[in-house]
């Protein structure tokens, strides 16, 4: 990423939270190495209720030519992990559902971790650019997926040619207790969450196994919490070993 331009509108501009909101977008900014290079702030009076607001943003980046991913891909790949922060950008429509079944209000203490329910489900979405750069400068990446939307389910195989599919460890982590109680509270089945939620890996990565190991200790040194997910084999999709409920 080389620039980011926000866009934040509003009936009436309320300095306080207009700070706050243009604060964090500067350290999501930091955080993926990307220069905040300016943007639009609008009010518009009648059109939004006391404090509500839109925010929405532009990114422009850059990538060498010949350097695309995903490539390469094979069978024996290795499959690594990288930790989520919890709910991400996706699936607060089910969240808010969920919320609702559990008759807790946002300021009641979270059943699953510190500080309010609230708090606990809108914990920031982590940003995985430069520890990414990083293990794709080292060599040996193959292929990224973010887990977003549709889950360990649907995200993978986007990065995937025809007739590979990947085999995943559902041992190989501890679903975070979020996800334990999202599942718990709405009586979701495995394969419902694993196609709904992240269930605690934000990323993953497809790598060669001649570099897996110094690309987890490469991508620990940046901080990340790493996991073998497992690998690429011949077929189509997911498919998952183990148990993760």
């Amino acid at each position: 990423p080389l620039f980011f331009l926000d866009y934040f509108a509003t009936g009436k501009l309320e300095l306080d939270q207009a700070t706050r909101i243009i604060t964090g977008i500067a350290q999501g900014c930091a955080d993926a190495g990307c220069a905040l290079i300016g943007g639009e702030t609008a009010e518009m009076p009648g059109m939004y209720q006391h404090g509500d607001f839109d925010l929405a943003g532009f990114a422009v980046g850059a990538m060498e030519r010949g350097q695309d991913l995903p490539r390469d891909v094979q069978a024996g790949d290795v499959i690594l992990g990288l930790a989520s922060s919890g709910v991400h950008s996706n699936g607060y429509s089910f969240v808010r559902k969920v919320v609702g079944l559990s008759g807790l209000g946002w300021d009641a203490p979270a059943p699953f971790g510190d500080g309010t329910l609230g708090h606990a489900l809108l914990m920031p979405t982590r940003l995985y650019v430069k520890q990414a750069l990083a293990a794709i400068r080292a060599g040996g990446v193959h292929g990224l997926a973010h887990i977003t939307g549709g889950g360990l389910t649907e995200n993978p195989p986007r990065v995937l040619p025809e007739g590979l599919a990947c085999e995943i460890d559902l041992g190989a982590w501890s679903l975070p207790p979020v996800f334990r109680w999202l599942a718990a509270t709405a009586n979701m089945a495995e394969a419902e969450l694993l196609k709904t939620f992240n269930c605690g890996i934000g990323m993953i990565l497809v790598v060669a196994e001649d570099r897996a190991g110094a690309l987890t200790e490469l991508l620990a040194a940046e901080g990340e919490s790493v996991v073998r997910l497992g690998r690429i084999v011949e077929g189509q999709g997911v498919h998952y070993t183990g148990r993760l409920l």
